[in-house]
């Protein structure tokens, strides 16, 4: 949960009023923060469809790795915490 202090009504107002989004970890590969980014646009119109989601993350170069982060460097980065559900 990127926002534990905060109740669902304050993270929604904070959203939408004051652009909260949250911060993209430094270990997550530039490909996936800036299709990330583009879809937090605070303007809807600007935000892509999601057939260009797609197209944009099938188009990520993974023969090298795509920037993802090695197993064995995994270990700091949140992205691939195991998170215990409900």
């Amino acid at each position: 949960m990127p926002y534990p202090d905060l109740s669902f009504s304050e993270v929604t107002s904070a959203v939408v009023r004051q652009n909260l989004r949250p911060d993209i970890p430094r270990c997550c590969p530039s490909s996936l923060a800036n299709v990330m980014k583009r879809c937090w646009d605070a303007n809807p119109d600007k935000r892509p469809e999601m057939d260009e989601v797609v197209s944009m993350i099938e188009a990520i170069d993974t023969s090298k790795g795509g920037g993802m982060i090695p197993v064995d460097q995994q270990q700091g980065c949140f992205c691939f915490r195991r998170h215990r559900g409900p």
